[in-house]
């Protein structure tokens, strides 16, 4: 169904916030506020900075997902739901989203990879076998191709989502699984085996799902990759899969880190729910700075506080998300938060989307911002 356009504004404030942990070089300036008006949840998953514009989704819950574009304010330009049996339909639901060089829509599932023009007609579809079927609720995170043209190599399992059982030993789990266009078959790379926490405990059955956590360097093509549990961002060339720089990360709220290999007993697991810190996105400025979100750990005392005082689950507040920044390689002092809501991901100029984080009142639109990095 179409939407009709639908009114949005825009206010620009040059809101400054720096929450340091020590010095800092660099600090968020807030440039933009954005508001799309709409009753149903919006999700924004990329940016095209050629025609100043968005793509992401409309969930319209028990009415399905609307892929949608919105301009610059926040307009919606055009939107359709995409998901069901017909020749313009993706079947299973939506992984990941993006524009394509050309400027198409590219929508990913578990099953196909389909392209779509800025008015969701389709133009090109891609079947293939999936190791693993991941269902969602709207697509959770970017497109990420691994070639450009017109057979295009992408990732199949979407940044941050759990493709792997809990009975699952890190010698036997691939982090990485990829549609390969030559062979036109389901391929895998990086063995959770191989990443530094897990050495010494590869053979063991780890208590917790770890989530692969990756982005695309859209300049190289280079992968920058990390686990939900990790101390190292590695970037890897994705034609050969051969590594081209390790990263060290130091957070400054990660207990499960202590100690290498990682340890049970660190996790300060809880019959209710997981409480430990975890990695969450991977940020490729356009710029030489690289930043890694991390949400933080809470204790169980604080989370039961948190749920008997009617505050929102901790892993969504803005206060437990924390942005750690490097340049050239090399971590910066500090960690840095917005408290307003919580990162979507990066756009030119050094500069983030974020989704504002909204408990206390109920809106009839969607709020984002944008803020930019600038040195100190």
């Amino acid at each position: 169904m179409k939407n009709i356009l639908l009114v949005s504004s825009l206010v620009v404030n040059t809101t400054f916030l720096s929450f340091t942990l020590s010095a800092q070089e660099y600090t968020f300036k807030k440039v933009k506020e954005i508001r799309v008006e709409s009753l149903a949840e919006v999700g924004i998953r990329d940016y095209d900075p050629k025609r100043d514009i968005f793509v992401g989704f409309i969930d319209k819950r028990s009415e399905g997902i609307e892929l949608a574009v919105f301009d610059a304010n926040g307009n919606i330009m055009a939107s359709e739901k995409r998901q069901g049996e017909g020749p313009e339909d993706y079947q299973s639901s939506a992984l990941a989203m993006g524009f394509s060089p050309e400027g198409d829509v590219f929508v990913q599932s578990s099953l196909e990879l389909v392209k779509y023009d800025t008015q969701f007609n389709r133009l090109n579809k891609v079947r293939f076998e999936p190791k693993t079927t991941i269902v969602v609720s709207g697509p959770r995170s970017k497109f990420v191709p691994l070639t450009r043209g017109n057979d295009v190599s992408f990732i199949v399992n979407g940044s941050n989502l759990n493709n792997r059982g809990f009975n699952d030993v890190p010698m036997k789990m691939d982090m990485i699984e990829y549609y390969d266009a030559g062979s036109q078959i389901i391929q895998s790379a990086i063995p959770l085996s191989s990443r530094k926490v897990f050495e010494g405990i590869e053979d063991e059955v780890f208590p917790v799902s770890i989530n692969p956590i990756f982005t695309i360097d859209a300049q190289n093509s280079n992968l920058y990759f990390t686990t939900s549990i990790d101390n190292e961002i590695t970037v890897y060339n994705p034609i050969n899969w051969n590594v081209i720089q390790r990263i060290p990360v130091k957070h400054e709220f990660f207990k499960a880190l202590d100690d290498i290999p990682l340890r049970e007993a660190n996790l300060g697991l809880s019959n209710k729910s997981p409480l430990y810190s975890r990695n969450q996105k991977i940020l490729k400025f356009d710029s030489d700075l690289l930043g890694l979100i991390y949400v933080k750990e809470i204790s169980e005392a604080a989370n039961e506080l948190r749920k008997s005082e009617e505050k929102p689950f901790w892993m969504f507040d803005p206060e437990f998300q924390r942005v750690i920044l490097f340049k050239d390689g090399v971590q910066l002092p500090g960690e840095l938060t917005i408290p307003s809501g919580l990162i979507q991901m990066t756009l030119p100029n050094n500069r983030v989307l974020v989704k504002v984080a909204n408990e206390e009142e109920e809106l009839d639109y969607y709020p984002f911002e944008i803020w930019e990095l600038v040195e100190q």
